[in-house]
């Protein structure tokens, strides 16, 4: 029976950055899956620095991610994510005025080759990941944008071990964008427990910085559920704290965001 092994490796600045499918991947050659995945994110304040400008002033983004993955060998793979912003709206401050931003369309494109070397232990087994990255922008800019549409091109490096009822992963990525774009660190630290044989519950922290000074934390936890060797469903909420906007710079920093989704592996 084809199995799935867990790959926790969080590397873009939303979601969009789990790797399909639901944080896991074909080990088998030929391999391949596809998921859907509902975004929603609240931000409750616009502000500069750590401080808040204008309380309510919120930005709230409704998006679906498309997501796929394919393995020619069981260390050797390619994904390809696609996020469509159903609605985003902000309100913001334009010459010292109450502005309404919207947007809504197709988003950034997102292109990886995960590199995995796999061990088993005596107790435990596991793999290090590194994987080349490439942002294909899809779209012309406009005033307010949810993504930065230009081209980027990232690295990731992780490592996960997993146990009978234990699951350990951290990576860190790095991104650098054309244009005027800061460059991205992102690093992450999630820990689980596997409290059935289909099924795992985690605990997810990510560390987010840009080289212009905008920083956050986002933690919260996640859930997993394997409906058979087919279907995977997938939970997770997160709340962003300690942010701090670009230096100078207008923002909304610090919110919620929930995601949920299907996923489906052959």
């Amino acid at each position: 029976m084809k199995r799935c092994l867990f790959l926790i490796s969080w590397i873009t600045v939303s979601v969009v950055a789990d790797q399909p499918i639901m944080n896991m991947m074909p080990r088998w050659d030929g391999g391949y899956g596809w998921q859907v995945l509902y975004d929603a994110i609240h931000r409750e304040d616009l502000s500069r620095g750590e401080s808040v400008v204008e309380s309510g002033w919120s930005e709230t983004v409704h998006q679906v991610h498309l997501q796929g993955v394919y393995t020619w060998d069981r260390a050797i793979r390619i994904t390809a994510k696609l996020p469509l912003v159903l609605d985003a709206e902000r309100v913001n401050l334009v010459d010292n005025n109450r502005v309404v931003q919207r947007d809504e369309g197709v988003g950034d494109l997102t292109l990886a080759l995960p590199l995995k070397r796999y061990f088993n232990l005596m107790k435990r087994s596991g793999n290090w990941t590194v994987a080349p990255q490439v942002r294909v922008p899809m779209g012309s800019k406009d005033e307010y944008d949810v993504y930065d549409r230009v081209w980027g091109g990232g690295l990731f490096a992780g490592y996960e071990t997993e146990m009978r009822y234990a699951f350990f992963a951290a990576g860190v990525s790095y991104w650098v964008f054309e244009t005027e774009e800061p460059e991205v660190w992102h690093s992450s630290v999630d820990a689980g427990w596997n409290f059935r044989d289909n099924a795992q519950l985690l605990w997810e922290t990510d560390w987010h910085y840009e080289t212009d000074g905008k920083r956050f934390v986002s933690a919260g936890p996640a859930l997993y559920w394997r409906h058979n060797d087919n279907t995977h469903l997938r939970f997770e909420y997160k709340r962003e704290f300690n942010g701090k906007t670009a230096t100078g710079e207008l923002d909304h920093i610090g919110g919620d965001r929930i995601v949920a989704g299907v996923g489906f592996v052959y």
